[in-house]
């Protein structure tokens, strides 16, 4: 076996096969003869086998590129899927991590969605969180508010107290001064005016 006769008795070539007896010499089909590393592939009448290379597998018999939404490394047999708050474009070696205020709520993403307005993530995740009232989103996370202001739930902006009112941080809603009390002229940052931290006593004679 691995010879041929004709005029004389001859050796196969490379990627070639005999039987023992035979007049011929006869092409490996794919992946035969010696049989390739598990990750690598090789062509009919090949003299070596190939590495499937970083983001392709073994499938079927030859390296086929993984989709999106899976990768692999160099030699694989499979492409693994990419875990929820990752993604991968098709033919990736690595899953990518969601950017902040963005998310991939399954496995197997082929890109991150953003988060609705008001709500945040951070990196890698899977879902977003909303912004509690008394916090509103800035530069993509959740802020409290100051004194003096207020805000509901999935807020982006804090607002101000408005006069005859006032608030502490971190508040929902901004409370009514207590008879006997004030907060006066909007725009004003001390509890005489709008975004009133506190409410002053009225003076003497007053109410």
């Amino acid at each position: 076996a691995g010879t041929f006769s004709g005029a004389a008795a001859s050796t196969c070539a490379a990627g070639k096969f005999s039987l023992a007896g035979s007049t011929i010499c006869t092409d490996c089909s794919a992946n035969t003869c010696t049989a390739c590393t598990s990750g690598w592939t090789s062509p009919a009448a090949s003299s070596s086998c190939t590495m499937c290379t970083a983001g392709s597998a073994v499938q079927t018999g030859t390296c086929s590129q993984c989709s999106a939404g899976t990768f692999s490394g160099d030699a694989a047999t499979s492409c693994p899927t990419c875990s929820a708050g990752t993604f991968s474009a098709a033919g990736a070696s690595t899953c990518t991590p969601c950017t902040p205020n963005t998310f991939s709520a399954s496995a197997g993403s082929s890109t991150c969605g953003a988060c609705t307005t008001g709500w945040t993530s951070p990196a890698g995740a899977s879902a977003c969180t909303q912004c509690p009232a008394g916090s509103a989103v800035t530069a993509g996370t959740c802020s409290t508010c100051a004194a003096g202001k207020f805000s509901l739930a999935a807020s982006t902006v804090c607002t101000d107290c408005s006069a005859g009112t006032s608030s502490s941080a971190a508040a929902s809603t901004c409370g009514n001064c207590a008879a006997g009390t004030w907060s006066g002229a909007a725009a004003s940052t001390t509890f005489s005016g709008a975004a009133a931290t506190t409410c002053g006593n009225c003076a003497a004679g007053c109410f």
